[in-house]
């Protein structure tokens, strides 16, 4: 069975971990994104975790999840919000298949949640569904006949940018914004809180 080595990208959390072809992890792991950092930094960090994978397994091929808007033709981010500084028009396929000698896939990681959802998860029995995403930011993709759908600029579901109350959705809803929100009721840092801490 082959095994590939995934990577999802996010504004709080880089996760990666070695993959079956059935979507099952053999291994998994995660840290601070430090997104902050920028681009070129996260770019480093994959190429040093991956590495270590790759030393272990027999890896068919690499998987990157991203926040940003994807080119998932080029493997390029199209736009990255300020979160990700010097992140917009990285060449994520083309710079890791060069130093990996790998076959790479890149993809937003809302799309990437939907079609997991739709390939192995709570959606595998439905024909078409909306996955909305809510963490550092809120993001949205929909499949359609079992068909992931990404629209002319390859952002067709992103609803996170939708102008509410004179701001967008995720200013005033992601997870992001319920630490900020929580911590000023509390008066407490946003440091020393986190979502799951929120929920528990």
């Amino acid at each position: 069975m082959r095994k590939f080595l995934a990577f999802d990208i996010g504004g709080t959390l880089l996760k990666y971990g070695i993959l079956t072809e059935e979507g099952t992890f053999i291994e998994k792991y995660e840290c601070p994104t430090e997104a902050h950092l920028g681009g070129a930094a996260i770019i480093d960090k994959i190429k040093v975790f991956g590495r270590q994978l790759c030393i272990k397994h027999k890896v068919s091929g690499i998987c990157i999840s991203t926040a940003g808007q994807v080119d998932s033709n080029k493997g390029e981010i199209l736009y990255a919000s300020p979160l990700i500084p010097q992140y917009t028009g990285t060449p994520l396929k083309k710079e890791l298949e060069t130093y990996f000698k790998l076959p790479v896939e890149v993809e937003n990681d809302v799309n990437c949640a939907g079609l997991a959802e739709s390939w192995i998860g709570t959606g595998r029995d439905a024909k078409s569904l909306f996955c909305l995403t809510i963490g550092t930011g809120i993001g949205g993709s929909y499949i359609l006949d079992n068909k992931l759908h990404t629209g002319h600029s390859f952002s067709g579901g992103e609803i996170g940018y939708i102008p509410i109350e004179g701001s967008q959705f995720q200013e005033l809803a992601s997870t992001r914004i319920l630490v900020e929100n929580v911590a000023k009721l509390k008066g407490i840092s946003a440091d020393e809180l986190n979502g799951k801490l929120i929920f528990d």
